[in-house]
């Protein structure tokens, strides 16, 4: 599945989520994949990371450790050893 990472959200999408969280990306509708897919993450049109989908997990069940947000979002889990920087300029 590739994800458009919005230009807001480029410079948080690398720092590391808070202790005992996993990260995740937050959708409005169900995400078109399942649990194993590659996530493709796209700065403009350029493919910056990739991670493998580890959980799904529906609206309402959990909200962003940090920040309290993305409550009501489908939210598309991966494991931090699955998580690629593609990045040229690291």
């Amino acid at each position: 599945m590739k994800i458009h990472v919005p230009e807001w959200a480029r410079k948080e999408f690398w720092d590391e989520p808070p202790e005992g969280f996993i990260e995740f990306w937050a959708f409005r509708f169900r995400p078109t994949c399942d649990i194993g897919d590659t996530l493709e993450f796209y700065f403009d049109k350029t493919k910056v990371a990739e991670a493998v989908v580890f959980d799904i997990e529906i609206p309402a069940r959990s909200w962003c450790g940090d920040s309290g947000r993305f409550g009501a979002r489908w939210k598309v889990f991966w494991l931090p050893e699955t998580f690629k920087d593609l990045r040229a300029d690291k």
